[in-house]
């Protein structure tokens, strides 16, 4: 789907299938800049590097002619492509310093934040992050699509969202919950800071969320990173609420539990890295 003059959106299906057999149903949206470097942002997992693939030619180009890999941070969902488009075109890979170890190692990644069996089933390799990014940095694409960095943590320590002024673009990876969803971050507090930065950022016409399979544009992108953040005011009272009743013995699982039914979210997603989101509530202070 072309977004605006440059960027096109990728919808990429897949399943997480956890030790138990149940599946869970999962997408990602990855995208293609086509500009004078030609480049991705964000692989999704393994099987997308086909959908890439096509949207490259149809543009009437090569696979090989991708210059720039963008990942927005480091989880297998959004890196699961990268060994494809290293073998196939040899690009070059951005990312933030601080998710760059489960870029370069996914077997580090799966020990420290395993999900069901993303490693074996969606990924397609390691790489090496050859271009550090930190706040503030610019990637010249060429022409006038310049693509400006924002560090954004909160979904992970070294989520980046990207801004590119000459299409009024707005990319923030995960670090917006969606409303209704499964709740994914490591650092609430982080998570809320990062969301206030996204609103400052002026000119943005189309947002580009991760957790979403709509695009935002206009009015809509501010009222969604309002309605992100109201999500997680929500979910922190439910935590809250019900650590009170169940007191210190409760495990964050029963909590889980117990915000999901509040929610209407099913107890089969409450895999470990959404208890991690769980906790990351407990951790943080009351809310202002």
């Amino acid at each position: 789907m072309r977004v605006t003059e440059h960027i096109y959106s990728l919808l990429i299906n897949f399943e997480i299938e956890m030790p138990t057999g149940a599946k869970i149903e999962r997408f990602v949206p990855v995208y293609v800049i086509d500009a004078e470097h030609l480049t991705v942002v964000d692989t999704g997992v393994k099987s997308g590097a086909e959908v890439i693939f096509k949207c490259i030619e149809s543009l009437g180009r090569h696979p090989e002619d991708v210059e720039f890999v963008i990942n927005t941070h480091g989880h297998f969902d959004h890196v699961g492509g990268n060994g494809v488009l290293a073998e196939r075109a040899q690009p070059r890979f951005f990312a933030h310093g601080r998710d760059r170890a489960i870029i370069e190692s996914l077997e580090y990644q799966d020990k420290v934040r395993s999900v069901g069996n993303m490693r074996e089933q969606n990924t397609s390799g390691s790489v090496k992050v050859t271009d550090i990014l930190e706040e503030g940095d610019v990637i010249d694409l060429g022409g006038d699509v310049k693509v400006e960095v924002l560090h954004t943590p909160g979904h992970s320590p070294g989520s980046i969202s990207l801004f590119i002024p000459s299409e009024g673009a707005l990319f923030c990876g995960d670090v917006l919950p969606e409303p209704g969803a499964l709740p994914i971050y490591e650092d609430m507090g982080q998570t809320l800071e990062s969301l206030n930065k996204l609103r400052s950022v002026k000119g943005v016409e189309v947002l580009l969320s991760q957790l979403s399979d709509k695009i935002w544009q206009g009015a809509e992108v501010g009222a969604h990173i309002d309605d992100g953040e109201a999500y997680i005011r929500i979910i922190d009272e439910l935590v809250r609420q019900a650590s009170d009743e169940f007191g210190d013995a409760a495990s964050v699982k029963e909590l889980g539990v117990r915000v999901f039914a509040e929610l209407g979210l099913p107890e089969a997603g409450l895999i470990p890295i959404v208890q991690t989101s769980i906790m990351a509530h407990l951790n943080a202070g009351p809310l202002g």
